[in-house]
């Protein structure tokens, strides 16, 4: 744009003393970030003004600038008087920083005691006191590690930067116990501070081990570990922070006991990794050296402004400038965290996948345990409780107004990550009582199948199928139990129930489209799209539970399901890399007919909407119908009646079940004793008296088939008890007998069809 001909041109257009409105700036004014920050002021002393009382308080002139106003009450236009001082207050080191970060800036000198080369990396304000309580603390845990050099390597630790400190081996160290009786309590209550005690008594025995290896190296004669003109040697460097893992100081709690009332406490928690985070990576301290007195001092780093030190901290040094930065100082320390969400998976809590969520807690992760879990991952962790604003948090969005408001979010910083798979589950002494009661039960397969899923009448064999595959084997391998049958008979109702009572499972409900196909694999959210979630397959994945209701609906989804129930991987191709997961889950799935309802005179293919691929992966397949009948209907019906009379009702097991070992005949006693008749036999398998599904069946009309059923809690935790510390073996009589029983199947198939229809894999 021009300006007007004729005339002075507006105010916008004129530079440097124009008195206009919008272009005018201020004579001394220092700009950040775009903005202009004028001069503090014109007059340090102003006069009162003429008219005005004396005694009254003066009034100070507001400094020149965008919003100062030019003309007073009187309409006179004010002028400074170029005596006036000039206000540069403005130019303070103090206000070269974010105004928000201007009071947490911290500047300190690196003054390291003699005996701890590293006290300013544990402890930044606190002075060093030599026959203190906390300099005698030091001394023992430096003590207790030169006493166990097996447990603590110092190379390792050397080279890794962190080490485990374990709570049994601090326990049976007496002379530990004598001079700090109280440090397994000092670590639940005030982890920060007794893990910086512990941190720095590794390290200086650390940099101890260091110093003596130099000074060895150096004396050598065969070997003078030196700088020649053939030969450069690296000048000791300064030991980095060394980091420690406390294990065992803690038992798992439940997330949902965990309130904010217990911050700056210790804890351990148990779950899957539900969602890994981007790692991000900021500058925490910065060190410089001042090049007069050759001082160290570091500086706290804080947002995008890198601020530097304006003035030595050294006393007698009066340096304010020529401060050289140093990059390769263990004072110089980058900030590396990632975030990841664990959702819980404990045996005290049972999950109805329909209506709620399992708890979830977001876990932050820091330097070596970075990139130490992934998603699908059962883990430990043991961490401290911290708060942070919801405006911190990259992975959630956030409203101005939650961020205006103050709100907090409970988090947990991890101190140490361990593998679920090597940590066993804790049952208390009322659980093993009640393992034990069911275990002497004389039909205990029997109380576990009619347990499982008790809404649903009938369909025995489906239920024990459903009930093996949530027991598991000894190997790896996965067993899938797919449900095809009549709508309304209670596939759904099993599917749930076992996703209770599975030790650790992901449900999935096909019926509800593109949310349910979503879920089974891996998906990206989050701002930018960099925070990985894990799907159904990888939260069921080792040794867990796939429910999938209505698997006929996953169209889209079921080459996922094909190629997780053959390879036991999962690929993920990804922009320029390709990725690849190991899923072995167990994958319990039902399905319905086509036509509504299952037509017999029709194949299982063209009843059900599935790839004879994926059909095949199934190793138990079940049909159920819904066929009318006369004593079905009387059945049902006392069924119903006992379950709302309380002769099935789930009551107290331990006055029924005794504590002493009983004979269990859930197989009948004439095929539990007899052997194994020869192949050539002509009796068939089929016309023996090996009706299971009779067996396992409860009649509610007789008098002395009481049962009362076990509650859904106990049943998880007799499942994962079984899975943790049974190992069932298969003796040779009863492999024989599954071999005869195989053989027999292809024979009949092969005598009704001019080929057998069973296949080997």
């Amino acid at each position: 744009m021009n300006p007007p001909r004729g005339g002075r041109a507006p105010s916008r257009f004129v530079r440097g003393r124009a008195r206009g409105g919008g272009g005018f700036r201020p004579y001394f004014y220092f700009r950040r970030n775009g903005r202009v920050i004028p001069a503090g002021g014109n007059s340090r002393h102003p006069q009162p003004a003429s008219g005005q009382d004396p005694g009254a308080e003066p009034v100070t002139p507001r400094p020149r600038g965008w919003n100062n106003p030019r003309f007073d009450g009187n309409a006179r236009r004010t002028r400074a008087s170029k005596a006036t001082s000039i206000d540069c207050s403005f130019l303070r080191p103090e206000y070269y920083v974010a105004p928000e970060d201007a009071l947490q800036v911290r500047s300190l000198l690196v003054d390291n005691p003699r005996a701890y080369p590293g006290w300013r990396l544990y402890f930044l304000r606190e002075e060093y006191v030599a026959d203190s309580e906390l300099a005698k603390r030091i001394i023992a845990v430096e003590a207790h590690f030169q006493r166990s050099p097996d447990d603590y390597s110092v190379a390792e630790i050397s080279e890794c930067g962190f080490f485990k400190f374990s709570s049994s081996c601090a326990q049976n160290d007496e002379q530990l116990q004598v001079v700090w009786p109280t440090l397994s309590e000092d670590m639940r209550s005030k982890p920060l501070r007794t893990l910086a005690i512990i941190g720095l008594a590794m390290h200086t025995v650390v940099v101890n081990a260091s110093l003596d290896a130099a000074d060895e190296a150096a004396t050598s004669v065969l070997c003078p570990n030196v700088s020649t003109v053939e030969k450069y040697v690296p000048l000791n460097e300064a030991i980095p922070k060394v980091y420690v893992r406390p294990e065992g100081f803690v038992a798992v709690e439940l997330m949902a006991s965990i309130t904010h009332v217990r911050v700056d406490s210790l804890f351990a928690v148990r779950g899957i990794v539900s969602s890994v985070g981007e790692p991000t990576y900021n500058l925490a301290w910065q060190a410089f050296r001042c090049t007069r007195c050759q001082a160290e001092q570091t500086l706290r780093q804080r947002g995008n402004f890198a601020p530097r030190p304006y003035h030595c901290l050294k006393p007698r040094c009066g340096a304010k400038d020529d401060f050289l930065a140093l990059r390769n100082s263990p004072y110089t320390r980058l900030l590396v965290r990632q975030i990841i969400r664990l959702e819980e998976s404990s045996l005290s809590l049972l999950t109805d996948y329909d209506n709620t969520l399992p708890g979830e807690l977001d876990i932050e992760l820091r330097h070596d345990l970075i990139d130490a879990v992934h998603v699908g991952q059962e883990i430990v962790v043991t961490g401290v409780l911290k708060l942070r604003e919801l405006c911190e948090s990259n992975d959630l969005p956030t409203t101005s107004s939650a961020a205006a408001g103050g709100d907090l979010q409970a988090y947990m910083r991890a101190c140490s990550v361990l593998d679920a798979r090597h940590v066993n589950r804790e049952f208390s002494k009322f659980d093993l009582e009640a393992i034990s009661m069911i275990n002497a039960e004389p039909n205990s397969f029997k109380l576990l199948v009619q347990s499982l899923a008790p809404e649903v009448h009938g369909h025995e064999l489906a239920k024990a199928a459903c009930l093996l595959s949530l027991l598991g084997g000894t190997n790896k391998g996965s067993i899938n139990v797919l449900l095809v049958g009549d709508p309304g008979i209670g596939k759904s109702t099993m599917l749930q129930h076992c996703a209770q009572t599975t030790e650790r499972g992901a449900y999935i409900n096909g019926k509800r489209g593109v949310q349910a196909t979503n879920q089974l694999g891996i998906t990206f959210s989050g701002r930018n799209k960099r925070v990985m979630d894990a799907g159904a397959l990888l939260m069921a994945n080792n040794k867990g539970h796939c429910l999938v209701d209505g698997v006929d609906k996953l169209a889209s989804k079921q080459t996922l399901l094909l190629q997780c129930m053959q390879g036991g991987q999962l690929n993920l191709p990804l922009p320029g890399a390709f990725a690849s997961f190991d899923t072995q889950p167990s994958i319990i799935a039902c399905a319905n007919p086509q036509r509504g309802q299952y037509d017999q005179g029709r194949y299982l293919l063209q009843n059900i909407r599935i790839a004879p691929a994926l059909l095949k992966e199934y190793h138990l397949v079940y049909v159920l119908l819904d066929k009318p009948s006369t004593t079905r209907d009387v059945s049902l019906t006392e069924h119903v009646r006992a379950l709302h009379a309380g002769s099935k009702k789930r009551a107290q097991i331990a006055a029924r079940f005794a504590l002493k070992a009983k004979k269990n005949d859930s197989i009948c006693d004439e095929t539990a004793n007899e052997s194994v008749p020869p192949l050539d036999e002509k009796d068939s398998i089929m016309e023996q008296d090996y009706d299971l599904d009779k067996r396992l069946e409860h009649n509610t009309l007789k008098a002395d088939d009481e049962l009362d059923l076990l509650p859904p809690i106990l049943m998880k935790k007799f499942i994962a008890y079984a899975r943790q510390n049974v190992k069932p073996e298969l003796n040779d009589d009863a492999a024989r007998e599954i071999k005869w029983h195989f053989l027999e199947l292809c024979r009949r198939s092969e005598a009704e069809h001019e080929q057998s229809q069973i296949g080997l894999g």
